[in-house]
């Protein structure tokens, strides 16, 4: 009898202190995971309530860190950074070998894929609109591509409480991004959006990228392709000390 193979294990990191989220992201990710994986979801126990800030990123990346290093020593297969600001990710793959993915890294590589111009939808203020690339586009490089980046009005942790709402806002700022701005490709700049690229793709005939999604397909294909990130661009940090305490 041929012995069932068991499933690679991918860790998503909610770099947050709620646990609010968890069950969903739970079913979200297992529900859309290829077969031969299994996805557990983790938050911080210290850290901020939600990251809308450099600030808040700055908080959580230690924390984000630490987990993803206890991941590898479970066993991990890959972890994923559930956040678009992508909190500790250069970090992480200095100090770890299997794979780490940010959310918001996958969404606009992903993008690349299905476009030539995108813009950003985020949570963000009301009516903010920007041209300008964010320093996430500019880390990547990939700023000829980018054409705006608008804000929904809607404050991270109030994204769940009218989903409908929530769609219109981000259907609305999508269609300008396209009529206004010249996007053919849409970014949902939030994981909290997790689920609602089809609603919006429907209503805008517009390709939209779920970060969550497109951080879970290029977990599963690194894995998939036995790739890890290279250690010639993220080398392992030199020994010395460093008196920092995990208050966990």
């Amino acid at each position: 009898m041929k012995e069932r193979t068991k499933p690679n294990r991918i860790l998503v990191i909610n770099p947050i202190v709620s646990d609010r989220f968890d069950e969903f992201d739970r079913d979200f990710f297992n529900r859309n995971a290829h077969p031969l994986f299994e996805v557990e979801v983790v938050n911080l126990t210290y850290g901020p309530a939600s990251i809308e800030s450099h600030y808040d990123d700055s908080l959580a990346a230690p924390f984000v860190v630490q987990k993803i290093l206890d991941a590898e020593k479970k066993g991990f297969t890959a972890s994923i950074i559930n956040c678009f600001m992508d909190p500790g990710l250069d970090a992480a793959r200095e100090v770890v070998g299997i794979p780490v993915v940010g959310a918001g890294e996958s969404a606009i590589c992903l993008a690349l894929l299905v476009g030539d111009k995108f813009s950003i939808i985020d949570p963000g203020p009301a009516r903010y609109v920007s041209r300008n690339p964010t320093k996430q586009v500019r880390g990547i490089g990939v700023e000829s591509r980018f054409v705006s980046s608008r804000g929904a009005g809607i404050p991270v942790l109030e994204i769940d409480r009218d989903l409908d709402a929530t769609t219109r806002r981000i259907s609305d700022e999508a269609l300008k991004a396209v009529k206004e701005d010249g996007a053919d490709t849409i970014v949902l700049g939030c994981t909290g959006f997790a689920g609602l690229a089809p609603k919006v793709q429907a209503i805008i005939e517009t390709p939209v990228i779920d970060p969550a999604l497109a951080a879970l397909k290029t977990a599963e294909t690194m894995c998939q392709l036995n790739l890890r990130q290279s250690k010639i661009a993220f080398p392992k940090p030199p020994e010395k000390l460093r008196k920092i305490q995990f208050l966990q």
